[in-house]
């Protein structure tokens, strides 16, 4: 009997899938088809409510990590219309999307579900064009309109019933708990499937929303390199240790697919305007790099506002 249950960990996660598969699979007849995506999904333990309320509870939090909404409420309003005219857009014009700006430095974006978006300024500096931010904005509601948290969610969840069976099962405590480890993941990243099918719906809004859809590629090639900036800066051998890559996948096959999508649309290359003065006017006096709000240099001084100190060297 005991060597009956001497599996690989592979052959665990397998086993405990399937249980959790037919523990739940009577309830698969709720399936519906997702409008954005046009697939059928199964989200019963993450209701479109559910996902406000998550969004809702993990905002205060994610201000607090990434420094706070960025002080500059021209640039906040400019960003926020822009998201504005994209979601309206989507499949989900009612939904009340947040756009917000965060005082970082670090070049991120990312959507929490019930419609909650976020760019750092560091992405915002890093954009050529109001049509490149707008590419970025659009591939973050992308993932709140496939419902991508609430897939990565049930997936977890019922990683997670399969490891509490299995481990009952086999009377081992670690294999129940290594797999439920998984419940915890939900809100770290989406699969690279879901980034890649965001980038396809954030495509459909830029050509709804009168945006010149080849921005997203050009925005990706300058992911790329900053990318290779930072590595060339920080001596390492490529750039996708970055906080941006951390949470999405590489950036070349990203931006292949890109054009590719932009070309299917129909639209043509620069027949849309970029925008670019505009973006560079609302943008104006946007710091750029660490906030001054956590201490700056000034000749050969060094002062923290908020600390209420400074020292000068010599």
């Amino acid at each position: 009997m005991i060597a009956y249950w001497r599996r690989s960990p592979r052959q665990i996660l397998r086993i405990a899938t399937l249980l959790a598969i037919a523990v739940i699979s009577p309830a698969v007849t709720g399936c519906t088809t997702n409008p954005a995506t046009g697939k059928q999904e199964f989200t019963p333990l993450m209701s479109p409510e559910r996902e406000k309320q998550v969004g809702a509870e993990e905002h205060p939090k994610v201000l607090q990590e990434f420094g706070g909404v960025y002080d500059e409420p021209k640039i906040g309003a400019y960003v926020a219309s822009i998201g504005g005219m994209l979601s309206a857009n989507s499949e989900l014009p009612d939904l009340n999307f947040r756009f917000t700006v965060l005082d970082s430095e670090i070049v991120n974006a990312f959507a929490l579900p019930g419609g909650y978006i976020y760019v750092t300024r560091g992405l915002v500096a890093l954009a050529n064009s109001e049509a490149e931010l707008a590419s970025v904005l659009a591939h973050e509601i992308g993932h709140v309109t496939g419902r991508h948290t609430a897939q990565r969610y049930n997936q977890a969840v019922g990683l997670s019933l399969g490891g509490a069976i299995l481990g009952a099962a086999i009377g081992n405590q670690i294999a129940s708990d290594l797999i439920s480890q998984g419940t915890q993941l939900y809100l770290l990243g989406y699969s690279r499937g879901q980034e890649y099918e965001a980038d396809q719906l954030g495509i459909r809004y830029l050509v709804r929303t009168g945006y010149d859809p080849y921005a997203e590629a050009d925005f990706l090639q300058s992911l790329e390199n900053y990318a290779a900036l930072e590595a060339h800066l920080s001596g390492q051998k490529n750039g996708q240790n970055s906080e941006f890559f951390s949470t999405h996948p590489q950036t070349a096959k990203r931006a292949r697919e890109a054009v590719d999508a932009a070309r299917a649309s129909g639209i043509s290359i620069e027949s849309r305007p970029r925008l670019r003065d505009r973006f560079l006017e609302q943008i104006d006096g946007m710091v750029f790099g660490g906030s001054p709000e956590h201490g700056f240099i000034r000749g050969q001084t060094f002062a923290h506002p908020k600390l209420r100190f400074q020292f000068t060297v010599p």
